[in-house]
């Protein structure tokens, strides 16, 4: 078993911040901006901070079907020269739906050394646009405010919009208090 010397716990601290954007071009089409960015702080300096990564995808999404339509990688930190290279794979993933088996196609496509594990993180956070379009669809329709929620209205929109929503989760299993609500509800 390997052992990791970390060094003393108290000289600095790390941290990773992710990020998925969605904004809407139209009805037909979406952008996705990930980005995720690794920092390490000295405890003693905040203002010593050592950037790890910097990395970005952003892509072009139809709507809604949810496919790739563009996609390329930026990378503004990578530790290794050699890590530049793992920016090209990122364009195979243009033509790819974002729904079903996208996870298993992305792991294909960039899992272990055909890329980077960090950008292959960000490329599997773009499926978080599935539910971001679902919720923006929702959002036209009703508003997301905590009596809707309450009273079943937001779910019972949520399955106007994604039937699929049923039994996505815990709390939107068929047989939960937030679905009896939405059930109770007359669909659009």
């Amino acid at each position: 078993m390997a052992v990791i010397e970390v060094g003393s716990s108290t000289d600095r601290s790390a941290r990773r911040e992710k990020s998925v954007d969605l904004v809407p071009l139209s009805d037909a089409a979406i952008r996705l901006v990930a980005v995720l960015r690794d920092t390490s702080v000295a405890v003693d300096d905040p203002t010593d901070v050592e950037l790890i990564h910097d990395l970005r995808i952003e892509a072009s999404v139809s709507v809604p079907d949810l496919v790739i339509t563009g996609v390329t990688g930026h990378a503004e930190q990578q530790p290794y020269d050699r890590c530049a290279f793992t920016a090209a794979p990122i364009a195979r993933l243009k033509g790819l739906s974002l729904s079903r088996g996208y996870r298993r196609n992305v792991l294909e496509i960039m899992g272990g050394t055909r890329g980077c594990s960090h950008f292959l993180t960000l490329a599997l956070d773009l499926s978080a646009a599935h539910v971001l379009t679902v919720y923006l669809q929702m959002r036209t329709r009703t508003e997301h405010t905590a009596a809707n929620r309450a009273d079943g209205t937001w779910a019972r929109t949520g399955l106007d919009v994604a039937p699929g929503l049923m039994n996505a989760c815990y709390s939107l299993a068929a047989d939960s208090p937030v679905q009896q609500l939405a059930l109770r509800r007359a669909p659009d």
